[in-house]
């Protein structure tokens, strides 16, 4: 019922999704008219090609809709978009709170990479030390407390407890990453808890414990692109920069809540060169 109650916010956040669904559908109009199999320009250009490519599989007539198209690009920004800068962001703040953290990842990045050429994905399993801080990032921030919502498809018993069919479910993600009965001192950010005991490689059954990407079949298919992406935007930012906050001034970790918890603005935030630019591959 509160869809009926005056709410500014709502009014803005359909306003904003009208708008922005307006733009995508002028800019795939723009990708149709243009489009060229032999040159695809970018994700939209390849889901239009993968639409034709069933098009005509099918022997069929029909043209695909342009909204097939929006609703998809729309997903991936929706999704994507946000979680990944929103992740980001709260690793630079976690960097600057904690400056002896950022030093050891730089350490095993110099030891590791070294500065002649930039991160790769294939270096993701020779940096135990960054992917337990990407890991302890996820769990500590747990920037997306809950799912979005999901729908039981039968009546089910979940630890004694009755869902009926067609119910709305949510999974509390936040209380998962910070229970006690599965984690030691929760509330201390500490990326050591998911290494081994030698500190050489990160614990793949603990990394698992940590929610954010939801779980089961219906998680989100983008996880393996996201940790991905993540990790070579970070891994990339340290290698080349060193962040910090102005002397005497501590970063607010006060969660702004929504669909994605954001930190709020960081007016004494720094960043420095680590090294002389020079060209890389």
């Amino acid at each position: 019922m509160l869809q009926y109650l005056p709410s500014r916010t709502m009014s803005l956040f359909k306003d904003f999704n009208k708008r922005f669904i307006h733009f995508l559908q002028k800019i795939v109009k723009e990708h149709y008219e243009t489009f060229n199999k032999n040159n695809v320009r970018d994700i939209t250009d390849s889901l239009i090609e993968q639409c034709l490519e069933k098009k005509v599989d099918t022997n069929t007539a029909t043209q695909i809709p342009k909204q097939k198209i929006v609703n998809l690009v729309n997903d991936l920004f929706g999704a994507g978009f946000d979680t990944v800068t929103t992740g980001l962001s709260w690793s630079l703040m976690y960097l600057v709170t904690y400056p002896h953290i950022q030093k050891k990842i730089q350490e095993e990045l110099d030891q590791t990479i070294g500065w002649e050429r930039r991160p790769r994905m294939l270096d993701r399993s020779m940096l135990p030390y960054t992917e337990a801080f990407i890991l302890e990032m996820f769990r500590h921030s747990s920037f997306i407390p809950f799912t979005i919502p999901h729908s039981t498809t039968r009546d089910t018993v979940l630890n004694g407890y009755y869902i009926p069919k067609d119910r709305c479910v949510f999974v509390n993600q936040w209380q998962v990453n910070h229970d006690e009965k599965l984690w030691k001192d929760p509330l201390t950010f500490n990326p050591e808890r998911f290494l081994n005991a030698e500190r050489t490689q990160v614990n793949r059954e603990t990394g698992e414990k940590v929610l954010v990407f939801s779980l089961g079949k219906r998680k989100c298919i983008g996880e393996p692109i996201a940790r991905w992406q993540v990790f070579l935007f970070l891994s990339t930012l340290l290698q080349q920069l060193e962040f910090s906050v102005c002397d005497g001034k501590k970063v607010d970790m006060t969660p702004l809540y929504g669909l994605t918890m954001k930190h709020r603005r960081c007016e004494h935030f720094q960043v420095k060169q680590r090294f002389p630019m020079k060209s890389m591959n």
